[in-house]
């Protein structure tokens, strides 16, 4: 992953105050230091979730704070709060369910809030397309900004409730 492309897709946050975005990672540093340097330069809020103990250790040895991810809460977000953009870097073999997933981050996510999902190179994006669509994601776009990673971007529409996966 390459901080120059990195930088450029955090060009589509807009500089308003009250950002928050929330992103749950398992394995890359430097796209986690650069969000956080990027919150932290601007006065956003960065809810960063690892994926085990030992990622969160590594992060917190680089001074970015961040908190064990937990899949069994009811809601991913702590104290309600609703998020502009989530950020989701994790291996996807790492999800068992992932509409279960989807609806959770679906939940913490503001009216016309992007979601972005950070997929292997190999890892087909139509399979999560036809997920994000079923989870009543909209605007579901591929972003072709990294050699290593598939981009996937997606929104939650204004006024569009919670779905009920079968």
């Amino acid at each position: 992953m390459e901080q120059t492309s990195i930088q450029k897709l955090l060009e589509i946050v807009p500089p308003y105050p009250g950002i928050r975005i929330f992103h749950i990672s398992d394995r890359e540093t430097l796209l986690s230091r650069t969000i956080f340097d990027f919150c932290e330069e601007r006065d956003y809020e960065y809810d960063l979730m690892a994926m085990d103990s030992a990622f969160q250790n590594r992060l917190e040895k680089e001074g970015i704070e961040a908190e064990t991810f937990d899949w069994k809460k009811h809601r991913y977000n702590k104290h309600a709060k609703l998020y502009d953009y989530v950020f989701v870097s994790i291996d996807p073999s790492k999800i068992a369910d992932w509409p279960l997933f989807l609806k959770k981050i679906y939940m913490i996510m503001k009216n016309s809030a992007k979601l972005l999902l950070f997929l292997p190179p190999k890892e087909s994006t139509e399979r999560f397309e036809a997920l994000l669509e079923a989870g009543n994601f909209v605007a579901i776009n591929p972003i072709d900004l990294f050699s290593d990673y598939r981009l996937l971007s997606a929104q939650k529409m204004h006024g569009w409730g919670i779905y009920d996966f079968k």
